[in-house]
C-alpha cells in the first residue's frame, strides 16, 4: 500500500502548487492593469497634439490621473518627462513623412537648406529626404522649388490661380508652380487646378508671362504620377489623382505646362526638356499663342533652345494647344525633337494653323509612338488642314509607331473618329516599325495584340485577325472551338468594340474537315482555314500539320504554355557540316510561345552534341539515321529524325576516264518471279557520273554478264537463298559490283516500288541449352538485311520479348520454333521461325507398379513412344502423367512432340468394392465413444472458465466488482464494498477542499 500513500501525497502537493501559481497570476494581471493604464496615459498626452501621425511630436494638452499618481509615483515621473521633450518642438506637421504645407497661409519656397512658408513656424534648415504634402487654395500665392533641388511634391487637392491680380500688382505670381532647373516629382492626390491668368490681352511680349506650371531651361527633370504608376497592369481611372493645368484662353502667352514666353528669349533660360508623365488624370490647356504642353512660342527662334525628350508612359492625357500652337510639342518658332509616348491614352488637340501633336513651321523630329495598350488620338485644324500628327509648314523625322513584341499597331486618317470618317493606312496593321503619314487632320495610332493574318475592311471599318496553327499530326480531330482558341481569332465591330468569340464562325467547314481527315491520318502539311464576322469579313491562317511536336487537341487555354513544331527530314550524305541554322530551316522548324507570339528561329537551341555526330557522319560520307533535339525559350522541346541518305553500298572510279559508277545492294525475299534488268537498275539506285561529273543517263547504263541475271532469277525462282554478285558497267567499261541478297523471309524485291523500305531475313535452327542469344547474334544468325525508303542500309531492331522467351526456353535446355521478330524505325518489318533443336531424357515412375518402362532419350520435337500399362492389385491405371510449368499435374498426350526433358508417373484409382470395404474397416477401428453427459460438462466449464477470464480483465479495481489480481497470489479473489479504504476517503476530502479553495480565493480576487 506504501505507493498508494505516494501517490496521494503527490496528488496533493500538485494541487497546492496551482493554487500557489494562481496566486501569482492574480498579482502579475494586476500589475500589468497598471502598466497598461501608465501606457494609456502616455498614448492620451500624444493624441491632444497637433501630430497627424505617429512621426510627429508637439506638446498639447496632458492628461491627469490623481489615483495612478498618488498608487504610482514613477509613472507621473515617466509621462512628465515625455511632455518636457515633446514641448521643445517647434510645430510641424508630417503626412507619411512628407512636411505638410499649406499654400493658402503664404507663398511656399523649396529650396537646397529645406521648405519656407506655407504655414510653417519657421523655416526647416534641412530638405526633408520624404518630400513635401502641399494642400490648400489660393490666388495670392504660389510654390517654387528651386535651382539644385532635389524633392518630391504631393499636390493634395490643390488648387492655386495666378497673375489673376492687375500687372501693376506687387509681388504678383506669374506661375503657379515653378520647378525650373530642379529634379521634381509630383505625386497627385485628389483634385487639383493651376490657372494661370499671366498673359496679354495683345499680342505682345512685356516680361510678365507665366505658366500654370512652369518649368524653365535645358536641365533638370519634372515627372508627374499618381499613386499606382508602376504597378504591373494598371491603368489609370477616376479613382486617380487628376490635374488641370490652363492658360487663360483669351490671354496671350498665358501657358499651360512648359516653358515661359518670358524666358523664352534667354537662352540660359529658355527650352522645355525632360518631362515624363507616368500616371494621373491630366488636363492641360494654353493661351492664345501656346501649346497645350510644351516648349513656348520663340524658344528656337530668340533662345535657341529646343523641346526635347519628352515621355508619356502611362495615365489619361488631355491637351489642347491655342492659335499656332500644337496641343502636344511645340509652340509657334519652336523646334521639336523628341516625344515619345510609350502607354497611356493621350488626346492632342492643337489651334487654329497648328497640328494636334508636332510644331509649326520648324521641324519635328523623333515623334515615336509605342507600346501595346497605348493610344493616342491627334486633332490637328481642319479649316486650315493642319495635320493630327506632323509640323504646318516644316519637316519630319522618324515620326514612327512601333508596336511592341507581341502586338500590332493601327494608323486611322480622317476627319473623325466614326466609322464613315476615317480610313486605316495601307500599312495597318503592321507589326515593325512604320512611319507615320497622314494627309488629314484627325489621326489616331493604337495597338493591338498581334495576329500572324489580318483583314481590315476600309468599308465596314470591321476587322479580323487570327494567328496561324501549329500542331502534331495524327491522334484526335480538332473540334471549331479548339481551333478558334489556337488561332487567336479576334474580331472587331466597326465602332471598335470586339466580337464575342462565339460570333465568329469557321466560314467554310470542308477545310475543317480536310485538316481533320489529314490529322487523323497522320498525313503533314499546310491547310487553309478561313474565319469570318457575321458581316462577313474574312480572314484566312495556315494549320500546320507536323510530324513532331505539340497536338494542339491538348492545348489548354487556362494554362497555356509554347507550342513547338518541326519535321523529320532527309538530306544526301557528303559534302560540308551544317549550321544549326540550317538544320532548323531543313526540319522547317515552328514554334508559338505561350502568348502566342510567333519564336524567331534564332531563339531556339539545340543539342550540339547530337548535331556534331550527324555533321560527323555526314562529312565521312556515311548514312544513318539519327536524333535532333530543338528547344524553345520556355523550355518545350521537340525531337525530329535526321536521315543521312547516298551511302552506295559500292562506288568505283575508273583510273583511266574518271568515270564514277555506284549502286546498292539488293536485298529480297526468295521465291516469286525473277528480276528484270530496269528493276535492278531502279533497286540499286544506279547512277554514273563523267569525269566533269555530268550524269550518265541510265539506259547508258548495263549489266556487264548477262548469266549472273539468269543465275539470281533461277535462285529466287526456285526458293534458293544466299548472295550473288551482279556487275553493271557504263559504255566505256567503268563497272561497279553489288550484291543481291536471296532470303527466306521479307520483301520481294520484284514488287517493291521506288522510295519503299525492304527488310529480309532467314529462319534458322539452333542447338538448345547454354546461354541464351544476344541482340547482335540473333541479327546475324538470322542474315537479316535492311535498308530505308533511300536505299541506305539501315540499323535493324529486333522483338524484345520474343528474344526472351526464345532465351529462357534455350537456357533451359528446352527445343520448339518460336518467332522472331525484326524491324526498322519505319515500321518495315519480317518474322522467321528459330527453331531449337536437342535430346531430352525421359524417364517413367510407375508409382508402386509391377512394372517401370526403360528411361531413354527423345529427340526435341519428336513423340514420346507409349509404354506397356504397368499394373497394380486392387487399383486401376489411369495413365502417365506430368506436373506443368505451374506445378499443375497432367495427362500427358502421346501424340503431342516433346520439348523439354520430362518425368511420368503412373497415376492409380483404387476398385470400388475395396475401396469401400477399407473405408468401413477404418471408421470402426477409429471411431471413439464419448457420453453426452461429459461433453455437456465440459462445455459447461470451459464457457465458465471464459466468461470469468473476461469479466476479470475488464473490470476496474475500485469497489465491490471482482478483478484479477497480479503479483499478489490472489487471483481470481473479489474485493467488495465490505473491505473499507479510509486512507484513500482522506486523500480524496483533502485534494477536493484544496481545489474548492483555489476556486473561492481566485473568484475572490477577480472581484476586487
Amino acid at each position: 500500500m506504501r505507493w498508494k500513500k505516494v501517490l496521494a501525497f503527490g496528488m496533493a502537493a500538485i494541487f497546492f502548487i496551482g493554487i500557489i501559481q494562481d496566486t501569482g497570476s492574480i498579482n502579475a494581471a494586476e500589475e500589468g492593469t497598471e502598466q497598461e493604464d501608465i501606457a494609456s496615459d502616455i498614448k492620451n498626452v500624444t493624441e491632444t497634439s497637433e501630430t497627424i501621425t505617429p512621426e510627429t511630436e508637439t506638446s498639447d494638452g496632458e492628461r491627469k490621473d490623481k489615483k495612478k499618481q498618488d498608487e504610482n509615483p514613477n509613472i507621473q515621473k515617466k509621462v512628465i518627462t515625455r511632455k518636457k521633450a515633446g514641448s521643445d518642438a517647434k510645430k510641424k506637421k508630417l503626412v507619411n513623412g512628407q512636411t505638410l504645407l499649406d499654400v493658402s497661409k503664404g507663398d511656399i519656397v523649396i529650396k537646397v537648406t529645406g521648405a519656407a512658408g506655407g504655414g510653417l513656424e519657421e523655416d526647416e534648415t534641412e530638405l526633408n529626404p520624404e518630400g513635401y504634402r502641399i494642400t490648400g487654395t489660393t490666388e495670392d500665392h504660389n510654390v517654387t522649388v528651386e535651382r539644385g533641388v532635389t524633392t518630391g511634391i504631393t499636390l493634395d487637392n490643390v488648387d492655386i490661380t495666378c497673375g489673376k491680380q492687375p500687372m501693376d500688382t506687387p509681388n504678383r505670381k506669374l506661375d503657379c508652380i515653378n520647378v525650373s532647373h530642379a529634379n521634381v516629382t509630383i505625386l497627385l492626390i485628389g483634385t487639383n487646378r493651376l490657372t494661370s491668368y499671366a498673359g496679354n490681352p495683345a499680342d505682345v511680349f512685356d516680361g510678365y508671362e507665366g505658366n500654370a506650371l512652369a518649368k524653365d531651361g535645358m536641365d533638370g527633370e519634372l515627372t508627374i504620377k499618381c499613386q499606382k504608376a508602376g504597378q504591373e497592369g494598371h491603368k489609370c481611372d477616376d479613382n486617380c489623382g487628376s490635374l488641370y493645368a490652363g492658360g487663360n484662353r483669351d490671354l496671350y502667352h498665358a501657358g499651360a505646362i512648359g516653358s515661359t514666353r518670358r524666358n523664352a528669349g534667354n537662352s540660359s533660360e529658355a527650352g522645355f526638356v525632360n518631362f515624363t508623365i507616368e500616371g494621373g488624370n491630366i488636363e492641360s490647356v494654353g493661351g492664345k499663342h501656346s501649346p497645350g504642353l510644351g516648349g513656348a512660342c520663340c524658344t528656337t527662334l530668340l533662345g535657341g533652345k529646343s523641346v526635347n525628350n519628352i515621355r508619356i508612359s502611362g495615365g489619361n492625357v488631355k491637351v489642347k494647344g491655342n492659335e499656332f500652337c500644337a496641343g502636344l510639342g511645340a509652340g509657334y518658332h519652336c523646334d521639336l525633337n523628341g516625344l515619345y509616348i510609350t502607354g497611356g491614352i493621350v488626346e492632342a488637340e492643337g489651334g487654329a494653323n497648328a497640328p494636334g501633336i508636332g510644331s509649326i513651321e520648324y521641324p519635328s523630329k523623333n515623334i515615336v509612338i509605342s507600346g501595346g495598350d497605348t493610344v493616342v488620338t491627334a486633332i490637328g485644324d481642319e479649316e486650315t488642314g493642319k495635320p493630327g500628327i506632323g509640323t504646318s509648314s516644316s519637316s519630319t523625322e522618324n515620326v514612327v509607331a512601333i508596336p511592341d513584341p507581341g502586338y500590332q499597331g493601327y494608323i486611322q486618317d480622317g476627319t473623325g473618329l466614326k466609322p464613315d470618317e476615317y480610313t486605316f493606312t495601307a500599312e495597318s496593321p503592321f507589326q515593325v516599325k512604320t512611319s507615320i503619314v497622314v494627309g488629314k487632320f484627325y489621326t489616331k495610332v493604337y495597338f493591338g495584340h498581334h495576329r500572324d493574318e489580318n483583314t481590315v475592311d476600309n468599308t465596314t471599318k470591321e476587322q479580323i485577325g487570327a494567328n496561324n496553327i501549329i500542331s502534331k499530326s495524327g491522334g484526335t480531330a480538332f473540334t471549331e472551338e479548339q481551333l478558334k482558341i489556337l488561332s487567336k481569332v479576334i474580331g472587331k465591330k466597326k465602332d471598335g468594340t470586339e466580337y464575342p468569340l462565339k460570333e465568329l464562325s469557321i466560314a467554310d467547314k470542308s477545310q475543317m474537315q480536310t485538316i481533320n481527315q489529314a490529322k487523323t491520318k497522320g498525313e503533314t502539311g499546310e491547310f487553309p482555314l478561313t474565319f469570318q464576322t457575321p458581316d462577313g469579313t474574312e480572314v484566312t491562317i495556315k494549320v500546320y500539320l507536323k510530324e513532331q511536336g505539340n497536338d494542339g487537341v491538348d492545348f489548354d487555354p487556362l494554362n497555356p504554355s509554347s507550342v513547338i513544331g518541326a519535321d523529320n527530314f532527309a538530306k544526301e550524305t557528303g559534302g560540308i557540316e551544317w549550321t544549326e541554322d540550317d538544320v532548323k530551316q531543313f526540319a522547317e522548324l515552328k514554334g508559338k510561345d505561350s502568348d502566342g507570339n510567333d519564336i524567331a528561329l534564332d531563339d531556339f537551341s539545340l543539342d550540339k552534341e547530337q548535331l556534331d555526330e550527324i555533321n560527323k557522319m555526314k562529312t565521312d560520307g556515311k548514312a544513318g539515321e539519327f536524333d535532333l533535339k530543338f528547344t524553345d525559350p520556355e523550355g518545350n522541346s521537340v525531337t525530329v529524325t535526321v536521315t543521312l541518305t547516298g551511302e552506295f553500298d559500292q562506288i568505283k572510279e575508273n583510273p583511266i576516264n574518271h568515270e564514277i559508277i555506284k549502286a546498292q545492294n539488293v536485298i529480297s525475299k526468295t521465291g516469286g518471279n525473277g528480276f528484270t534488268e530496269e528493276q535492278l537498275k531502279d533497286i540499286t539506285l544506279l547512277r554514273a557520273v563523267d569525269k566533269d561529273g555530268n550524269e550518265i543517263q541510265k539506259d547508258k547504263l548495263s549489266l556487264s554478264d548477262i548469266t549472273q541475271l539468269e543465275r539470281i532469277n533461277k535462285a529466287k525462282e526456285s526458293g534458293k537463298t544466299g548472295e550473288f554478285p551482279l556487275t553493271f558497267t557504263t559504255e566505256n567499261g567503268t563497272e561497279v559490283t553489288i550484291n543481291v541478297f536471296l532470303r527466306e523471309e521479307g520483301t520481294d524485291g520484284t514488287k517493291q516500288k521506288p522510295g519503299n523500305a525492304s527488310i529480309a531475313a532467314n529462319h534458322i535452327t539452333q542447338e538448345t541449352g547454354g546461354i541464351g542469344f544476344s541482340r547482335e547474334e540473333i541479327i546475324t544468325l538470322c542474315d537479316v538485311k535492311g535498308k530505308n525508303q533511300y536505299g541506305d542500309t539501315v540499323p535493324v531492331k529486333i522483338n524484345e520479348k520474343q528474344l526472351e522467351a526464345i532465351n529462357r526456353a534455350k537456357q533451359a535446355g528446352n527445343t520448339g520454333v518460336f518467332p522472331m521478330t525484326f524491324s526498322m524505325s519505319d515500321g518495315t518489318s519480317v518474322t522467321v521461325n528459330v527453331t531449337l533443336t536437342g535430346e531430352h531424357k525421359v524417364t517413367f515412375d510407375p508409382n508402386g507398379g509391377d512394372y517401370k518402362p526403360e528411361d531413354y532419350t527423345v529427340t526435341g520435337g519428336e513423340k514420346i513412344k507409349r509404354p506397356e500399362d504397368p499394373k497394380k492389385d486392387g487399383y486401376t491405371f489411369e495413365g502417365w502423367y506430368y506436373t506443368d510449368e505451374n506445378g499443375k499435374e497432367q495427362k500427358w498426350d502421346f501424340n503431342d512432340p516433346l520439348n523439354q526433358e520430362i518425368e511420368l508417373k503412373a497415376k492409380w484409382k483404387k476398385d470400388d468394392e475395396v475401396s469401400k470395404n477399407t473405408e468401413k474397416d477404418t471408421k470402426k477401428d477409429s471411431e471413439i465413444k464419448t457420453p453426452a453427459s461429459d461433453k455437456k460438462q465440459a462445455s459447461k466449464k470451459k464457457n465458465a472458465k471464459n466468461k470469468s477470464d473476461k469479466k476479470g480483465e475488464a473490470l476496474p479495481r475500485w469497489g465491490q466488482y471482482q478483478i484479477k489480481g497480479k503479483n499478489s497470489g490472489k487471483a481470481g479473489v473479489a474485493e467488495t464494498s465490505d473491505e473499507k479504504m479510509p486512507f484513500e476517503i482522506l486523500v480524496l476530502l483533502m485534494v477536493s477542499g484544496s481545489v474548492s479553495a483555489g476556486i473561492l480565493f481566485r473568484n475572490y480576487n477577480r472581484r476586487k
